[in-house]
């Protein structure tokens, strides 16, 4: 505790733990600097190390329940030691730290579906994910929670990190978007004054960007400084429109949310768009691999990832200057008045633009503020933070002084060092302050390395390699962050531990043995951790949580036999003499015999002749001696003797005492700690570590003409002075070694050929005792090959060498293709399945190679996860940390798992995409789009086309009254097929089978009233003659089939919630409304009778090109070059888009081009790139939002071409004349109007009306009429006027139409700065076939708005403060208001009857509508 309290005194954070803090509680993710030591949790390595250490409870709660955040520990006051869980369901839970009993659980809400993100990085829900931190001042846990708006509906829109405070219903329009919890620990029971709202809160550096839940992850730990809880936030693999985000919340009942930190703002930052779907947020997410944002008490230190804005470009800048864009950034922030947080320092690499374009995210792992008490040059370099990414380098840098931006040599890094890894790191590193202090950190699939601190000639810390684990990590992403621990802060006590996803929980003593190994500690197995875990750790007790959904407990039983001395500290002792201390023990049960003692090392020397003989009663002590002799030992100053040799330095070992117990089930083995420190009274020179490998160059790459940096350590382990006699390096040192001297030029020295030091120490210099030298050490070279040199030094305390080993070849070269149903590969990457048959799986695989001359490393893969169409092996397959080696390949398999289906359905398509990254920088994000068509087996009559004649309505119940009036027993005959072949000889339009063996026919349609939804899975019997088919079901229920030819399917067969679709041929709408007014504002009855009669309409088959509309013309598919081939270009992306959209939104851009590619994105430019192709091939990808029409291919576009202006009247446009007049006087107002879908021409009232979507299928014909009469009596004065009304695409013009007091009136299809009427009409329409929008509302300038079903609740408003918000797109048309919506009706809309609606008040107008 004394050790804890010393280090947090450093940090200046003791006045924060108070109250109920016990000395071995986890109140954070490790310690509030991040340096991952943790003295004060009594883990001794002798017990560890042993028999009694092993698993002593586990816990399992529900299916797929994760938990990402890690596990507290903690003492509440007045109670007994708890650890605290909370999982991705936002389920919160505490437990018995000692038996794992449970003691209190709450769901706090249901949490977001993974299966709505699209990102398989965090599996089936997400919920609490960011580790909690607890006060212990108050009790109190806080942690963010991620669900859903009212906890209902889904969808990324709805995501929010949401608090739930039961008992709370009055507050409900409050509480739907709250986020943070405040709880008392104790009963998990809310804080006064909390939760506090998080969603909709602007950044304070950029008020245009606002908080929103459902795009983003609060993946790191959080940090709590002077009662303010900090968070980070990022994305969710890098999806939807995010900004990075730093959060603070105060502690303080009622305050909320005190500062928010865009990452990304203006000026310099993408301009903000508020689409959900549009990757233009910046990014630069916070997610650190889990670690929590460093503090030192005053300030907060953390990393980001990749961004999109690039304030530095190329040019140097200091990280004191300000900077707007903070993506691949270690930053520095001061806490102000209040808890606001400002920018003070930041560092960014050099080379973070081919960083961002590589996905190397510099914020894969966190920043580690190391002990400044220890880790510190005598140069002015008082205070050291440490992070390290996934571009595999380790920063080393002044915690005061970060470095700026290219302020180093030669423009590069000012950072004090850079260690290069040989791979991608994950969470970060961890530290170990004692022995001389040491670093360590895991790079994906690569030992666990550690380095010693030193200092160069100057004072100036330098970290070089001394050893590594004996066996590698998992070769996927999610390795934990290298902690550890000491028993009571004693050196030689040190563990580091290594969460592991495929190994589980590892451990090794925390300093290397002499050949560089790190021992490795034998403990029970675990199963794989969850990804970036540590375990938390309480009284000599450890708790971790695995992939297999259990909570571990792992540590020594309570019923150990014994208490004695334990450890036991030699301190120094000089080799070739002994010093003995005595162990003291108390016998804590009846003990019947001591049977012996055993130590670990011969030096270690206990006799058994020492301790007590006979039965021992509790309550008894004894004493007996232990030694450390070294009388025997000689230093040995030969590398790698395996006899008689010793070396100076802290060395421990253990003794084990064995009993025969009186009282059953206690543990009859006994560990104690031995520890001390070897001494030699002469100089001893020690080089560390044996071998330096510099890893490898890339031959003209970005970091070629520096070179490789790289270090090794002098050190003088004696008591005496060491003095250096000279250097030689040679190849080889098989007799006769053929050395060559060194030689130096100006400051920098040969040490072989391709290696020099800018610092190697002089001959004849000296190294006082205890005292040592770290050399710096440089690798290039502009030749393919492996090198090696061997350096020799000689002294007066012995000879040592050291092997330097470096290799250069050329980059990695990514080639990708996808596995065509033949079995070849497609160079091109599309990967379409075509059509797949409902209830069968069909497997093709994408191939990543590299046949570049380096090692390839897979730094970006998400991929596909949708029910029907998934990766097979998503956490092995192209996992993001893969290596690829030279002129290999790695697979990735993609399976279509066409879930079961009833016959005769309309086929429906499933696509996705496996987004992939390399470190090759020319590669890029690549999308591989991915797609098939899953189609049903089709049974009895078919169309000319091979589709069924009938087509599957729906599962009804058929009791208390048939839906279907004629019955044909087939007997063992029925099937669907035959019934309906049946059917339709028999001239019935509807055929439904029952009971196995009944075949039922008619023609009145079911009752939607009697339908049953597929999720109710009421029609399972089999059919006679074939039981794959459905043929009713069990409590009188039939399967019901409808002949397309002649019925067309309403809300008299299914309801209108589950389906909305209706055609009509032929319709008479008469509209009459009655105005009455009031100052400004005016409100108006609308009434709409109809009548309708119908005829079939065509379908089109296949997708096809769309040629385009009255603005733009399609001139082909062409293929990209270097740029896009609209180059340069405004480019939109969203999974709403269709050929319309785009073409829409280019024309409000008023470009000559516009293009289509990759199913989803829009490129709007006035030239074409000079290296585009054109009548390329590969256009075959259809648009995300209507499966009809081709959105291009990878890397081709459909490019469509401006038209110039005709003065022929267009006819997608109607005109509706009236005569107005009016005054204050109350006025009615009746309207007719004419309107003929076929062929008629524009005249008087007379107009055309053809849909956009005629170009593709034959349209329904309806007739219209309408009839405009006004008469006013106007006193004391009238005006008079004449309106024109403009209805566009197939819609007319409705009013302009509040919203209700509470919710929306319609669906929110999407929204866009580019918005106008005729962008949201094609919005509504690219929603086709699946929804038909035959009503459409723009709002607020910009949202756009739909519904299928005639809107109820409307208020009708006119005057001069009624829908006036211009369009954002088109500022000469009106897109509604705060709250009011212009609104459109589409020509071909079927009204029925009219439906009285309710009575409300808009300011002081009471209003009545009638629809």
């Amino acid at each position: 505790m004394i050790l804890l309290l010393r280090s947090l005194l450093i940090l200046g954070l003791v006045p924060w733990l108070v109250h109920s803090l016990a000395s071995t509680d986890s109140i954070s993710d490790a310690d509030p600097a991040q340096s991952g030591y943790l003295p004060n949790h009594n883990m001794n390595p002798s017990i560890v190390d042993s028999p009694i250490f092993g698993i002593l409870w586990q816990n399992t709660y529900l299916n797929k329940e994760k938990w990402y955040a890690k596990p507290l520990v903690y003492t509440p006051n007045g109670g007994k030691q708890m650890v605290f869980i909370a999982s991705e369901q936002n389920w919160i839970r505490t437990l018995d730290a000692v038996n794992g009993t449970l003691i209190n659980q709450r769901q706090v809400q249901p949490p977001f579906l993974q299966s709505d993100i699209g990102c398989t990085d965090i599996p089936d829900y997400i919920g609490i994910t960011g580790t909690p931190v607890i006060d212990p001042a108050t009790d109190t846990v806080y942690f963010f929670s991620k669900g859903y708006k009212d906890g209902g509906a889904i969808g990324v829109q709805n995501g929010i990190y949401k608090y739930e405070e039961p008992d709370a219903s009055s507050l409900r329009g409050v509480l739907e978007k709250l986020i943070f919890y405040a709880v008392d620990i104790k009963d998990l029971s809310d804080r006064p004054g909390f939760p506090v709202l998080i969603d909709g809160h602007n950044a304070d550096n950029d008020p245009s960007r606002y908080f929103v839940g459902g795009t983003v992850l609060q993946r790191p730990a959080l940090t709590l400084l002077k009662g303010i809880v900090y968070g980070g936030f990022g994305g969710h693999c890098d999806k939807y429109n995010y900004t990075g985000m730093l959060i603070g919340v105060s502690t303080a009942p009622g305050v909320g949310v005190v500062t928010l930190y865009a990452m990304e703002s203006s000026p310099h930052a993408p301009p903000v768009v508020t689409d959900i779907n549009v990757q233009q947020g910046g990014k630069a997410g916070i997610w650190m691999g889990g670690m929590a944002p460093a503090t030192d008490g005053s300030n907060i230190y953390l990393t980001t990832g990749n961004g999109q804005g690039h304030e530095n470009v190329e040019t140097p800048a200091s990280g004191r200057s300000p900077l707007s864009t903070l993506d691949e950034v270690v930053a520095s922030f001061t806490i102000g008045p209040g808890g606001k947080v400002a920018l003070q320092d930041y560092f960014e690499p050099y080379e973070y633009i081919g960083m961002d374009a590589a996905d190397r995210d510099l914020g894969s792992g966190g920043v580690a503020l190391l002990d400044p008490t220890v880790f510190r040059g005598t140069n002015g370099v008082g205070r050291i933070a440490v992070a390290i990414g996934k571009n595999g380098k380790a920063y080393i840098m002044n915690a005061d002084n970060l470095g700026g931006f290219k302020l180093g040599p030669g423009a590069t890094d000012n950072v004090v060092q850079t260690i290069v890894s040989p791979g991608a790191i994950f969470g970060g590193p961890g530290s170990y302050p004692l022995e001389g202090g040491y670093l360590y950190f895991t790079p994906t699939g690569s030992p666990t390395l550690v380095y010693a601190l030193g200092l160069d000639q100057n004072g100036g810390p330098l970290f070089s390699k001394v050893g590594q684990s004996p066996d590698n990590s998992a070769g996927r992403v999610g390795v934990g962050v290298p902690t550890i621990t000491t028993n009571k802060g004693q050196p030689g006590t040190g563990i580091v531990w290594i969460t592991d996803v495929d190994a589980g929980l590892k451990a090794y003593h925390a300093v290397p043995d002499a050949n560089g190994k790190l021992i490795k500690i034998n403990l029970p197995a675990t199963g794989g951790i969850n990804k970036f875990q540590r375990p938390a750790f309480g009284d000599g007790r450890l708790y971790v949580t695995d992939n297999n959904a259990h909570v571990i407990c792992l540590g020594s039983p309570v019923s150990l036999p014994l208490n004695c001395s334990n450890p036991i500290v030699f301190g120094d002792v000089g080799v070739g003499s002994a010093v003995t201390l005595l162990i003291n023990c108390t016998a804590l049960i009846p003990i019947t015999k001591i049977n012996g003692v055993t130590t670990s090392s011969p030096t270690y020397q206990a006799s058994n002749d020492s301790l007590p003989q006979g039965p021992l009663a509790q309550g008894a002590t004894f004493s007996f001696p232990v030694t450390w002799n070294l009388t025997q030992e000689l230093i040995q100053d030969a590398q790698n003797a395996s006899f008689g040799a010793v070396t100076p330095g802290v060395k421990s070992g253990s003794l084990v005492i064995f009993t025969t117990n009186g009282v059953p089930k206690f543990s009859t083995s006994y560990p104690i700690g031995l520890e001390g420190n070897t001494v030699s009274s002469k100089p001893f020179l020690q080089i560390t570590p044996a071998e330096v490998d510099c890893g490898g160059i890339v031959v003209n790459g970005s970091g070629a003409a520096s070179g490789l940096d790289s270090t090794f350590i002098i050190s003088n382990l004696g008591l005496q002075t060491l003095t250096i006699g000279g250097y030689a390096y040679a190849a080889d040192l098989d007799p006769p070694v053929d050395f060559t001297n060194v030689t130096t030029t100006g400051n920098i020295t040969t040490i072989g050929p391709e290696f020099t030091s800018s610092d190697l120490p002089a001959v004849g210099s000296t190294i006082p005792p205890g005292g040592s030298v770290t050399v710096p050490i440089n690798f290039k070279t502009n030749t393919v090959g492996n090198y090696h040199n061997i350096l020799m030094l000689w002294s007066d305390g012995g000879d040592q060498d050291v092997l330097m080993t470096g290799s250069a070849s050329t980059a990695p070269i990514a080639n990708i293709s996808t596995e065509t149903l033949e079995g070849g590969w497609d160079p091109t990457a599309i990967m379409d399945f075509g059509q797949v048959l409902a209830g069968t799986t069909m497997k093709r695989r994408i191939r990543l190679c590299n046949s570049g001359g380096s090692t390839m490393l897979i730094t970006k893969s998400k991929p596909p996860i949708q029910p029907e169409l998934r990766a097979e092996n998503p956490l092995s397959d192209f996992h993001e940390g893969q290596f690829i080696p030279i002129d290999s390949c790695a697979f990735g398999a993609v399976d279509i798992a066409a879930a079961p289906a009833v016959p005769n359905q309309l086929p429906h398509s499933v696509s996705d995409f496996w987004t992939l990254n390399v470190d090759d920088t020319t590669f890029g994000v690549h999308e591989v789009p991915i797609s098939a068509t899953i189609v049903t087996r089709q049974l009895g009559p078919l169309n000319p086309d091979g589709t069924s004649r009938y087509q599957y309505l729906g599962c009804y119940y058929d009791g208390n009254g048939r839906q279907l009036q004629k019955n044909f027993n087939l007997g063992s005959s029925n099937e669907n097929g035959i019934c309906q072949q049946t059917c339709l000889a028999n001239g019935y339009r509807f055929a439904g089978t029952e009971y196995h063996v009944e075949c039922w026919c008619g023609n009145t349609a079911p009752s939607s009233l009697k339908y049953f939804p597929p999720s109710s899975n009421k029609c399972t019997f089999g059919c006679a003659n074939d039981t794959t088919q459905a043929c009713g079901g069990d409590g009188t229920f039939i399967s019901i089939y409808y002949d397309t030819t002649k019925y067309n399917p309403g809300c008299d067969s299914i309801p209108c919630d589950n389906s909305t679709t209706t055609t009509a041929v032929s319709s008479t709408t008469s509209v009459t409304s009655s105005t009455s007014a009031s100052g400004n504002l005016s409100t108006t009855s609308v009434s709409l009778a109809t009548s309708t009669s119908s005829s079939p309409s065509a379908t089109p088959t296949g997708p096809v090109v769309n040629p385009g509309d009255s603005d733009y013309s399609s001139i082909g598919c062409y293929g990209d070059g270097a740029t896009k081939s609209i180059n340069p270009n405004t480019k939109f992306a969203s999974d709403s888009m269709t050929v319309e959209v785009c073409l829409q939104f280019c024309k409000s851009k008023g470009t000559t081009y516009a293009g289509i590619e990759y199913r989803r994105e829009c490129y709007c430019g006035n030239a074409l790139a000079t290296d585009a192709t054109a009548n390329a091939a590969g256009c075959t990808l259809t648009c995300f939002s209507n499966a009809t029409e081709f959105c291009g291919g990878s890397k081709k576009m459909n490019v469509y071409q401006r038209i110039l202006a005709s003065s022929s009247t267009s006819d997608s446009s109607t005109i509706l004349s009236s005569t107005n007049t009016s005054s204050v006087a109350p006025s009615t107002t009746g309207i007719t109007t004419t309107t003929d879908l076929a062929n008629s021409t524009t005249a008087s009232n007379t107009i055309t009306l053809s849909p956009t979507n005629s170009t593709s299928s034959t349209d329904v014909t309806t007739t219209t009429s309408t009839s405009l009469t006004t008469t006013t009596s106007a006193s004391p004065e009238s005006t008079s006027s004449t309106s024109t009304a403009t209805a566009t695409a197939g819609f007319f013009y409705a009013g302009c139409i509040a919203e209700p007091l509470t919710g929306k009136a319609m669906t929110k299809i999407i929204a866009n700065d580019s918005m106008s009427i005729e962008f949201c009409i094609s919005a509504a329409k690219a929603k086709l076939p699946a929804t038909t929008y035959r009503y459409i509302g723009v709002e607020y300038g910009r949202e756009c708005y739909g519904a299928t079903a005639p809107v109820v609740s409307q208020t009708s408003l006119i005057g001069n403060k009624a829908c006036t918000m211009a369009c954002m797109g088109d500022n000469k048309q009106s897109c509604g208001g705060r709250n009011m919506y212009n609104f459109y009706v589409s020509a071909t809309t079927t009204f029925s009857g009219t439906t009285p609606l309710p009575t409300s008040t808009t300011g002081t107008v009471p209003t009545t509508t009638t629809v």
